[in-house]
């Protein structure tokens, strides 16, 4: 078994069935298989569990925004799930290559729609550039995107958007904690990160009053699934779609 194969088999977290009733004698629908990177305030382990070691199967040990409202419309349309927590890179790499049938949260992207296709809204965010409080530099400033040096994270549509737009991008972290670590020792000049586990992240940290804080962009989040899986499913997105603003309605989070 290679480590991806590996890695996998260890970080199915949140599989639960469902039966409609007067249907026990059916034929049962394949479990939904999405994939997600633990990220909170999204979707994250909530008993600081070891992404690699996580305990007992259960879809109540990972939990979050999007989560909680993907699994309760996939609650109301009667469809089980299962959620592999991946490196994001790799979760959408699992998607592109027909291995699992959508990935989540993630904002809209041309790559992104070219294997896959975008559901109705399931959580909000925004994204923001991050510099220390001292930094002479602004994202205001025409010289912004030639002279600073920023960073973003591996399979972040942030990280590609900035590339595209001729950023000078020196540091491709694995999330957004190492980037954060990387602009408190100074060793970028800006990141560009989703405002609420920036947020989260800072306080964490307790260096909230140390960075200035700008408005990039809005850019909500949905659930990307897989063309193929779509295909075979032709009524499904809609269907989820119908369910998506009673659910987030609903949608209480709460990790402590």
């Amino acid at each position: 078994m290679n480590l991806w194969n590996a890695l996998t088999a260890v970080t199915l977290i949140g599989l639960f069935m469902i039966v409609p009733s007067g249907t026990l004698h059916a034929t049962p629908q394949k479990a939904i298989v999405l994939t997600t990177h633990n990220l909170c305030p999204y979707g994250c382990f909530t008993n600081k569990s070891s992404f690699i070691t996580p305990p007992t199967p259960t879809p109540l040990n990972f939990k979050g925004v999007a989560v909680d409202v993907t699994r309760c419309v996939l609650t109301k349309m009667n469809r089980s799930l299962k959620v592999l927590v991946l490196p994001w890179a790799r979760a959408q790499y699992m998607v592109k290559h027909k291995q699992a049938d959508g990935f989540f949260a993630a904002s809209k992207n041309s790559s992104r729609d070219q294997y896959a296709t975008i559901s109705a809204t399931i959580a909000e965010q925004k994204w923001q550039w991050y510099l220390l409080k001292e930094s002479p530099f602004s994202p205001e400033q025409t010289s912004f995107k030639e002279k600073a040096m920023v960073g973003g994270f591996l399979g972040a549509n942030m990280l590609k958007w900035m590339e595209n737009e001729g950023y000078q991008v020196i540091a491709r972290t694995k999330n957004t904690e190492s980037l954060l670590k990387l602009l408190i020792k100074g060793r970028v000049n800006a990141v560009l990160a989703n405002n609420y586990v920036m947020q989260s992240l800072l306080e964490k940290h307790k260096v909230t009053t140390r960075v200035k804080t700008y408005l990039n962009k809005d850019k909500p989040l949905g659930v990307y699934f897989s063309n193929t899986f779509l295909n075979d499913n032709p009524e499904f997105l809609k269907r989820f779609n119908n369910h998506v603003p009673s659910c987030r309605n609903s949608a209480v989070f709460d990790i402590n």
